[in-house]
C-alpha cells in the first residue's frame, strides 16, 4: 500500500450472523398451471452458477405486469407466447423492454403451438434470449436452456454493475472533493456508497482517530449519520441502541476489517495519518467478485478524498484562525459578526483594542519577546472575557465581541491593570478602545469600520482612554476622504500654488525675507483653508510630495528674489513631522537646493515645537547635519507645546516664532503680554532671534519692537502673496 491509498480490508464474516444465500429469481408467465408446476418440480432444487432458484408466477401478461412494475430483478423470465390472445406473449416483451426498461432479465419463450413462433426481426429488436416449444423442453434441455441464460445474465449484469459503479464513483469523486470538513464529507461517503451498492441512505459514519490509547473501539465517534439514525450525529457509539450492531462495529474496529452480514455492512477503512473509519450500512451487500472490487477501487477515492479533507481543513484553520495565538483571526470576527447580524442578536458590542506604544516597544524587546508578550495580552483578554469572541484583527488589534453589560470600558480596561512579565521583565501597557454597537448595520465590514473610526478617534484624542462610535464620526470620515480625493486632484491639476509672506525687522522696518505658504484654489473659486488639508495631508502621507514640490518652487522664487532685491533676503518653508522623519529627507533638501541652484543660506526651514522634542536624539542629530549646511532652522508655534528648556538649549536652531495666538493677547483694550515677554526674554538669553507672527495693529507692532522682538510678520505689513504680488509688492515696499 502506498502512502496515499486507503488500506481496504478482506471482509470476513462474523460468527453470530449467517448471510442468507443468494439466489437467481425465475418469472414464470404461463396461464397453464401444469406448466408452473412441471418446472418447479424439474428445477426446484437445482442449483444453478453456485445459486439456487426461486420461482416467480404469474398466470397471465396483466398479472406479470403487475409482478414486474414490483419486482425488476429477475434473471429469467419464463414467457408463453399465447395466453390471453395470439399477441399476449409478445405485446408483454415489448413493454418489459420498451416501457419497464427491463434489459438485463433474458427472456426465454415458450409455446404450445410451433406456428405462432416470432419472427426474426422479433427476436432481435426485444433481444428474446431463446425460444423453445414446450414439448422440446425436457429436463436436461430446459435446465441447460436456463444455465446458459443465467450465464448471460450474470454477465451483462456484471458489465453493467462495472460501468454504472465507475460512473457512480467519478461522479462521487466530484461530489466528495468539493466537501469541506469530516462531518459534510463522512455524510457524502454514506449517499455515494448507497449509490454505488443501490441501497438506502441508512447508516453512519465513525471515526477514531490516532491518538486513541489503544486499538479497542472505546474511541469511536458518529460524524456523521443518515435516515433513521440522523438524530445520533457526534455522539459516542454506545449511544447506538442496537447491541448486535454495536458488536458488529466494534469487531470491525478492533480487527480492523470489513464485517458483511445478512441484514448490515461495516467497511473498515484506515488512512496514513493514522485515522480509521468506518462507514456502516443497514442493509447486506452482494459479496461478488464485482460488486468488491468496485467498493475496493471506491476505498481509493475515500482516501484521495480524505487528504484532500485534511487539507482543506489545514487551510480553514490558517484561513480563519490566528497561528501566533491560536484564537480567531479577521476573517472568522467578520464571519462572527454576520452571523449575528442575519440572527439579529440583540445588545451586541464590538470592541476593537489597540495596544499603545506597541511598535516601540517591540522594537526595543524584540519580536519574539513582543510574540510572547502577545501571546500574555491574548490569555489575558480570553481568561478576563471567557464568554466573549475574542479575536485578533491585526499586529498588536484585538477585538472583543459580546453582550454591550459585560463589556464596559472599565472591565476591558481592567485587563491592564497589572504588568506583563516576560523573560523576567514586567511591562505595563495600556490600550486604547474604539466601540461600536450592532445596530442594523449592512455587513460585517461596515461594523470593523466603524469601530475602526471610533478606534482612531480615541486614539486621538486620549491614548489608554475609549471612544464610542457615532454617526457624525462617520461623516467627518467621509468629508475627510472626499477632501483627500479632491487634494490630490488638486495637486494633479496644479491648481495648489505657494503664496509669500514679507517678514520685517521690527526694529529698522527692512524686508529681510518671507514665509512661504501652501494655497489651494478650489473648482468653486474659494479657497480651502489650510488647517483643513495640511492635517489631512500629513496623514495621507500626501505631505511628502506636496512639500517637495513647494520647497522647490519656494527655492526656486527666493533665487530670483535675491537676484532683483538683494542677496540677503530668506526664504522660511515649514517642514511637517512627516516630511522630517523620511529617510531620504537631507537628500531631497539636497536636491531641490541644487533644482533651484539656490544658496543653503537663503533656506530656514521651521518645525514645530512638539516635534522637536518627539524623538530628540534623532532630530538633534537631522538639525546638526542641516545647520552643517549653512540652512536655518527656526522654531514655529513656540509656547503651544510643553517643551524642555534643556533641550531647546541643545538643539542648534536660530530662532523662535511666537505664534499668533499670543500675539493677539497684546492690545490696548485688554493687554496680557505675559507669555510674549517670556519667549523674547528666554529666545535672547539663549542666543536666539526672535520672530511674531500675525501682527494686525501697529499697537502690537510698536510693543514687540519696544520689547526688542527681532522680526515680525502679518496683514499690518503684507497678507501672503502670490509670485506675481510679491514682486510688485517688494518694489513698492522698497520704494518707499
Amino acid at each position: 500500500m502506498t502512502e496515499d491509498e486507503l488500506n481496504f480490508a478482506e471482509e470476513s464474516v462474523s460468527e453470530p450472523r449467517k448471510p442468507k444465500p443468494r439466489e437467481w429469481l425465475v418469472l414464470i408467465v404461463d396461464d397453464e398451471r401444469d406448466v408452473h408446476e412441471s418446472t418447479v418440480l424439474a428445477l426446484g432444487r437445482e442449483k444453478v452458477c453456485g445459486r439456487e432458484l426461486r420461482f416467480f408466477h404469474a398466470y397471465s401478461s396483466t398479472e406479470a405486469r403487475e409482478i414486474l412494475s414490483a419486482k425488476r430483478d429477475f434473471a429469467i423470465i419464463l414467457l408463453d407466447v399465447v395466453m390471453e390472445n395470439e399477441h399476449a406473449g409478445l405485446d408483454l416483451v415489448k413493454h418489459i423492454r420498451d416501457d419497464l426498461k427491463i434489459l438485463d432479465s433474458r427472456i426465454i419463450l415458450r409455446t404450445g403451438q410451433p406456428g405462432y413462433a416470432p419472427e426474426l426481426d422479433t427476436i432481435t429488436r426485444y433481444e428474446i434470449n431463446d425460444y423453445k416449444s414446450k414439448s422440446e423442453l425436457t429436463r436436461n434441455k430446459l435446465f441447460t436452456t436456463l444455465t446458459a441464460a443465467i450465464r448471460s445474465y450474470a454477465q451483462v449484469r456484471a458489465l453493467e454493475l462495472s460501468k454504472r459503479g465507475l460512473e457512480t464513483i467519478i461522479k462521487a469523486s466530484k461530489e466528495l472533493l468539493y466537501l469541506r470538513g469530516y462531518q459534510e464529507f463522512a455524510s457524502g461517503v454514506i449517499t455515494q456508497i448507497a449509490a454505488l451498492l443501490h441501497l438506502p441512505e441508512e447508516g453512519l459514519v465513525l471515526v477514531k482517530r490516532l491518538e486513541a490509547l489503544d486499538d479497542s473501539a472505546a474511541g469511536l465517534q458518529i460524524i456523521a449519520a443518515a435516515g433513521r439514525y440522523s438524530h445520533l450525529i457526534m455522539k459516542p457509539l454506545s449511544t447506538l441502541k442496537d447491541e448486535l450492531s454495536i458488536a458488529a462495529l466494534e469487531q470491525a474496529a478492533e480487527q480492523k476489517q470489513n464485517i458483511l452480514l445478512d441484514e448490515e455492512t461495516c467497511l473498515y477503512f484506515d488512512t496514513p495519518d493514522g485515522t480509521e473509519m468506518i462507514v456502516y450500512l443497514a442493509a447486506g451487500i452482494e459479496k461478488s467478485r464485482e460488486e468488491m472490487q468496485l467498493i475496493e477501487l471506491f476505498s481509493t477515492n475515500i482516501a484521495a478524498c480524505i487528504d484532500n479533507i485534511t487539507l482543506l481543513e489545514q487551510r480553514h484553520e490558517y484561513a480563519y484562525q490566528d497561528q501566533l495565538l491560536g484564537i480567531p483571526n479577521r476573517l472568522s470576527f467578520l464571519q462572527a459578526i454576520d452571523h449575528h447580524l442575519q440572527c439579529h442578536s440583540p445588545s451586541l458590542q464590538i470592541v476593537l483594542i489597540d495596544i499603545d506604544q506597541f511598535g516601540a516597544l517591540n522594537d526595543t524587546i524584540g519580536t519574539e519577546n513582543g510574540d510572547l508578550l502577545l501571546q500574555e495580552i491574548s490569555y489575558r483578554l480570553r481568561n478576563k472575557h471567557p464568554h466573549q469572541l475574542v479575536a485578533r484583527i491585526s499586529g498588536d488589534t484585538f477585538a472583543l465581541l459580546g453582550p454591550c453589560q459585560t463589556l464596559s470600558p472599565e472591565k476591558v480596561k481592567a485587563v491592564f491593570s497589572k504588568p506583563f512579565e516576560i523573560s523576567g521583565t514586567s511591562h505595563t501597557l495600556s490600550a486604547t478602545q474604539g466601540r461600536v454597537v450592532l445596530d442594523n448595520q449592512k455587513s460585517a465590514t461596515e461594523v470593523l469600520a466603524q469601530a475602526n473610526v471610533a478606534l482612531k478617534r480615541a486614539k486621538q484624542t486620549l491614548r489608554g482612554g475609549f471612544q464610542d462610535f457615532h454617526t457624525d464620526m462617520l461623516k467627518e470620515t467621509e468629508s475627510r476622504v472626499h477632501l483627500l480625493q479632491n487634494l490630490r486632484q488638486a495637486f494633479d491639476q496644479e491648481r495648489l500654488f505657494m503664496a509669500y509672506q514679507p517678514k520685517i525687522e521690527l526694529a529698522t522696518g527692512k524686508l529681510i525675507g518671507f514665509e512661504a505658504l501652501m494655497r489651494w484654489k478650489a473648482d468653486t473659486g474659494g479657497y480651502v483653508a489650510p488647517l483643513e488639508f495640511i492635517p489631512i495631508a500629513e496623514t495621507s502621507g500626501l505631505i511628502v510630495p506636496l512639500g517637495e514640490w513647494a520647497l522647490r518652487a519656494s527655492l526656486v522664487k527666493i533665487r530670483q528674489m535675491r537676484k532683483r532685491f538683494g542677496s540677503d533676503l530668506t526664504m522660511a518653508v515649514n517642514v511637517s513631522m512627516v516630511q522630517f522623519a523620511q529617510p531620504e529627507f537631507l537628500s531631497m533638501v539636497d536636491a531641490a537646493l541644487a533644482f533651484a541652484e539656490a544658496e543653503p543660506e537663503s533656506l530656514e526651514l521651521e518645525i514645530t515645537e512638539s516635534f522637536a522634542m518627539h524623538d530628540f536624539e534623532t532630530v538633534c542629530e537631522l538639525i546638526n547635519d542641516i545647520h552643517a549646511r549653512g540652512i536655518r532652522i527656526a522654531i514655529d508655534d513656540f509656547g503651544t507645546g510643553f517643551s524642555s528648556l534643556s533641550y531647546l538649549e541643545k538643539l542648534r536652531v536660530h530662532s523662535l516664532k511666537i505664534d499668533k495666538t499670543f500675539v493677539d493677547r497684546i492690545n490696548e483694550n485688554d493687554l496680557d503680554t505675559r507669555i510674549p515677554e517670556t519667549i523674547l526674554r528666554l529666545g535672547h538669553s539663549l542666543g536666539l532671534s526672535v520672530v511674531a507672527e500675525g501682527i494686525e495693529t501697529q499697537f502690537q507692532a510698536d510693543w514687540l519692537k519696544s520689547n526688542q522682538c527681532d522680526f515680525g510678520q502679518g496683514y499690518l505689513f503684507a497678507k501672503p502673496l502670490s509670485a506675481v504680488e510679491l514682486e510688485q509688492w517688494t518694489r513698492s515696499y522698497a520704494s518707499d
